[in-house]
Order: structure tokens, then C-alpha cells, then sequence
């Protein structure tokens, strides 16, 4: 359940974002790069979002 809010939040930030870049085409592509990855970091990150405890190699 948690991923799933998760994902509905950084789906509205970024909607979000490239509205407020609306016209600035090379910012958007940025925005929704560094954004993706952050999100990405974040869920292999944050035990809650995974299910269960962080492997030993990731802490």
C-alpha cells in the first residue's frame, strides 16, 4: 500500500513540475530525469517501501 501512495505522490510532483516548466523544453527533460532518479534511490532505499529490511551491503 505504501508504494502505491508513493507512486500517486511523485506522479503529482512531477505532473507538477513540468507544468511549472511548461515552455522550457530542456528543463522538463531534466526535471523528469533527476526526479526518476531520485525516486529510484528512494525505493531501493527506504525499508517501508521495499517490504521487508535493507540487505547488510546497503546500509
Amino acid at each position: 500500500m505504501a508504494k502505491i501512495v508513493f507512486a500517486f505522490l511523485w506522479v503529482a510532483m512531477l505532473v507538477i513540475v513540468n507544468r511549472a516548466l511548461d515552455g522550457i523544453t530542456w528543463a522538463q527533460y531534466s526535471a523528469t530525469f533527476l526526479l526518476g532518479g531520485l525516486c529510484a534511490i528512494l525505493l531501493g532505499k527506504m525499508e517501508i517501501l521495499r517490504g521487508g529490511p535493507a540487505p547488510e551491503g546497503s546500509k
